[in-house]
């Protein structure tokens, strides 16, 4: 207990009525409190684990060499969906945070985007079903791109809307925050395992394609890969579809909203005008500019192993449990803030010797390091042991900094902007999103990627290599160290935390009372 704590405690129990007096009692004794269930547990993290039950991660993949839309009409498109994905983001925002039903704010639309998703997350990955050989074939087929950038769009606005919903609804499943951060350990750290399943099978599934162990007389590796992502990516959707559309029957809010609907132009104000907000906003803006071509592609693509780091993770399974395990212990002792800090920038500096060692040392035949699986091997086993030892740590404080920024503003302000937040934050971090999705497939061009190049098991050139390692090592470094700056006028130290939560909980008490007054009188 802080100082301010115990003075505050010590003053009310002499002085304070007795009222006050069991008000303080009540904020001691419930600060801690546990309140979700196991099945809630359970439920939450199928339902988070929903989020990644998918293949996204082969889109690419099968947008570039399956579905064969070009690079330069992919960059049009996105251009076209950054405007939409901006404009869809602050309308749902809007409904959203108008809303006010018995099942709460944010349930209502887990209810009713489960299914569509399922249906159009099954049509996008069917679409080369529709389609002869030769339009498939052909980059530059109209209907083809028309029917992908309506799938696409209306799969995004589904996904917006649950997002955003899922957002709100985290800050407000229980007021407690030891009770939510015990909820995110268990969460984050089983979904390590079940929402990266479905991406584990295809990746060795690919692998096993790639290097022969699979064969099919007459489809190749081109058509191998395509039915296994023609089967895989309609399967995951349908799973998390019905897994989202299941929770919203036993999802609760135990936060209560004002009881005044807020105006939207309000709520922005209140959002961009608190300055530990607008920080953790403008520092998440500028995490998100990236160069879109990642480890994987580069596993992919130079060493042409998908599981190299399945393999090279290995001896990291060790420390994975660390961060999650002792995130409660650790938040008790330092700032979100702190916390939220070194998880993001520690595991990506370390790039920075996996580059340098991958770039200027050289085999035998005169290959650099990263052109080779075997060199690479024991320098990514030892990242992936950094990475991991920080993962529960990034995992939970990302999530919790955003609710502790929803807690700041209810503290400041008596109102709750979840999202509101969430929207600007999105939104923010959407610019440079769209824009790297406008750019990465110029980049593609400029480097000389070869879209076919993987599924018909052919290298890329030495300059395409080159640069798929420098952007998926070096540069995310160096925007890592960049992005951090602004959380150093990020306020929000551990005592202001804990005085804030404090305070919070005797507010929320005194509106659970006015509420249930209010019910027994109408009834």
């Amino acid at each position: 207990m802080s100082e301010w704590n115990k003075q505050e405690v010590v003053y009310i129990a002499e002085h304070g009525s007795d009222e006050e007096v069991t008000r303080s009692l009540r904020k001691m004794t419930t600060v801690d409190r546990r309140v979700v269930s196991r099945k809630e547990t359970i439920g939450y993290m199928l339902f988070d684990g929903s989020a990644g039950f998918n293949i996204d991660s082969q889109k690419e993949l099968f947008v570039d060499s399956i579905l064969k839309i070009h690079l330069n009409k992919q960059s049009l498109y996105n251009v076209f969906a950054g405007i939409w994905d901006v404009v869809d983001d602050i309308v749902i925002g809007g409904v959203i945070e108008k809303t006010r039903t018995r099942w709460g704010k944010f349930v209502p639309y887990f209810f009713f985007t489960g299914l569509p998703y399922a249906l159009f997350v099954s049509l996008f990955w069917l679409l080369p079903a529709f389609f002869s050989e030769a339009h498939v074939n052909d980059f530059d087929y109209l209907p083809k791109f028309i029917a992908y950038i309506a799938l696409e769009l209306l799969m995004e606005t589904v996904t917006n809307f649950k997002a955003v919903a899922t957002s709100g609804y985290l800050s407000t499943i229980t007021p407690y925050p030891s009770d939510r951060r015990r909820l995110l350990a268990v969460t984050k750290y089983c979904n390590l395992f079940y929402a990266g399943l479905p991406n584990t099978i295809i990746e060795f599934l690919l692998d096993f394609i790639t290097h022969g162990l699979i064969k099919s007389p007459d489809s190749g590796s081109h058509g191998l890969i395509r039915r296994v992502l023609m089967s895989f990516g309609p399967a995951t959707g349908i799973a998390a579809g019905l897994v989202v559309l299941w929770y919203s029957r036993i999802a609760k809010e135990r936060v209560h909203q004002s009881i005044e609907v807020p105006r939207i132009r309000d709520s922005l104000r209140i959002v961009f005008t608190n300055k530990p907000v607008l920080m953790y906003m403008i520092s998440n803006a500028l995490g998100s500019f990236n160069t879109g071509i990642y480890t994987n592609n580069y596993y992919r693509w130079v060493l042409f192993q998908t599981t190299f780091e399945t393999f090279a993770g290995i001896p990291s399974v060790f420390f994975q449990p660390l961060g999650f395990a002792k995130y409660n212990n650790l938040a008790s002792k330092h700032s979100t803030k702190a916390l939220y800090m070194l998880s993001q920038t520690a595991p990506k500096i370390c790039y920075i010797p996996v580059f340098l060692y991958g770039m200027f040392f050289k085999t035998k035949d005169g290959n650099r390091f990263f052109q080779n699986r075997l060199p690479m091997y024991p320098i990514t086993a030892l990242w992936e042991i950094v990475f991991a030892s920080f993962q529960g740590i990034q995992s939970i404080s990302g999530d919790e900094i955003r609710n502790e920024c929803n807690d700041y503003i209810e503290w400041k302000t008596g109102c709750r902007n979840e999202a509101t937040l969430s929207v600007a934050s999105t939104i923010l971090c959407k610019i440079p999103s769209r824009l790297n999705s406008v750019i990465t497939p110029k980049l593609k061009l400029w480097i000389g990627y070869d879209p076919t190049a993987y599924t018909e098991v052919r290298p890329q050139t030495e300059h395409a290599q080159k640069w798929i390692f420098a952007m998926s090592t070096l540069i995310p470094a160096c925007l890592a160290m960049l992005s951090i700056l602004p959380m150093f006028a990020y306020k929000i130290d551990k005592n202001t935390r804990d005085k804030m939560y404090a305070e919070l909980n005797a507010r929320r008490a005194a509106l659970a009372e006015t509420i249930s007054a209010g019910e027994a009188t109408e009834s």
